[in-house]
């Protein structure tokens, strides 16, 4: 526990004594403002998965009409992006766009622990064992391989993580603490798991599946955040994109010494103003809504990823109720938008709506309320949280 205490003690004292000279977080009585190394605050208004323009759908397009070259890609999505009055790349920009505009930086997947994943694909890691922290520390490393970008924001660690106990035993059959307590008994997870048992018997205490669950948050928050502050001491640290309401609250809290923000997915098309004010009466932290969108049908696409509405109008209408309402938030910081290019499973028959068609082309009326939405976003930020921006 003393050693904890030290190491939030640091990082508490790097905090304070951030180079401003990168992107950071002002807070005045409780609003928040990210600002940007020049000292313009501002709402971040982002678009996600923009790297997705080379996946096979639209692979046409990215050979046709720029060329296989992500340097003419990024200078017509910058123009996009701005005049649409985006200011933000969001995460999975390409390595060119990220020269021109600020940008979220994700890490290769620490664990392949995501909600989303198939069974197939999903599993949890012995996150006690020193070659699987091995492993994630040079996943950090790598990510942070950015940090001289002047355009960059800020660090996410794990997309979506499956932390939820019993979400996690219906979807995949198992949850993280099964799994360690089913490891071989001189592996180090479950030796760690054995000495809980043990502390419990003495301290007559009754072993529980959530408390052991907190220890290995313990461990993990520890391990990635320390390395990822060491690594780049400078850089805001967003952590895990977590889906809204899928993460237990005394997981995150043993996140929330190692990161600067909350990041959230929200799954409705309405904002929900009572668990965000929740969240951040719970968490103290700024919040940002990292990935979200609501989506409408096609003429050739009927099913689309996320909740589905009536048609563009309706879809871009619910745009505008849900980034009004959230910038009148004093403790969020930011919206971004899920994908640039539409992208098609045809395996599931389901389209991952962007805010263009495979063709290039932009949808309309969408997008035209799209820009009229952020631009009024813009100027209800700049009236709510205006102060003086310290630069010493």
């Amino acid at each position: 526990m003393k050693y904890a205490a030290a190491i939030i003690v640091i990082l508490v004292f790097l905090f304070f004594n951030r180079d401003k000279n990168h992107f950071h977080i002002e807070n005045n009585k409780g609003a928040y403002k990210l600002v940007s190394p020049q000292g313009k605050a501002f709402f971040s208004l982002g678009v996600t998965h923009i790297g997705a323009l080379t996946y096979p759908n639209s692979m046409p397009l990215f050979k046709n009409k720029y060329e296989n070259r992500w340097d003419l890609a990024a200078k017509e999505i910058h123009k996009n992006l701005m005049g649409w009055e985006f200011n933000t790349a969001g995460y999975g920009a390409p390595k060119a766009l990220r020269q021109l505009i600020p940008f979220m930086m994700p890490c290769q997947p620490l664990l392949k622990n995501s909600s989303w994943l198939d069974k197939r694909g999903f599993s949890y890691a012995d996150v006690f064992d020193a070659a699987v922290q091995k492993t994630i520390l040079d996943k950090l490393e790598q990510m942070t391989s950015v940090k001289d970008n002047p355009n960059l924001i800020g660090y996410y660690w794990t997309d979506m993580p499956m932390w939820n106990l019993k979400t996690s035993k219906e979807k995949f059959g198992t949850n993280w603490v099964e799994y360690i307590k089913n490891l071989p008994k001189n592996s180090a997870g479950r030796m760690r798991y054995e000495a809980y048992i043990k502390n419990c018997e003495l301290n007559q205490g009754e072993p529980t599946e959530e408390d052991f669950l907190i220890i290995i948050a313990r461990e993990y928050y520890q391990l990635i955040g320390t390395h990822t502050r060491k690594l780049d001491p400078n850089t805001l640290i967003f952590g895990e994109r977590y889906a809204m309401n899928r993460v237990p609250i005394s997981v995150l809290k043993e996140a929330l010494p190692y990161i600067d923000v909350v990041s959230i997915q929200p799954n409705d098309c309405s904002f929900n103003k009572n668990y965000f004010r929740n969240l951040h009466q719970i968490t103290k932290k700024p919040i940002l809504i990292c990935d979200h969108q609501c989506s409408f049908p096609t003429e050739t696409h009927k099913h689309t990823m996320w909740k589905q509405l009536e048609d563009q109008t309706v879809a871009a209408n619910s745009y505008k109720d849900y980034i009004e309402a959230a910038v009148k938030e004093p403790y969020l910081i930011g919206y971004h938008r899920c994908q640039y290019i539409d992208r098609y499973n045809h395996k599931n028959d389901l389209l991952k709506q962007g805010m263009v068609r495979e063709d290039g082309t932009a949808y309309e009326p969408y997008t035209k309320t799209v820009t009229s939405s952020n631009k009024a976003v813009k100027a209800i930020f700049d009236e709510n949280r205006h102060w003086e921006i310290d630069n010493n």
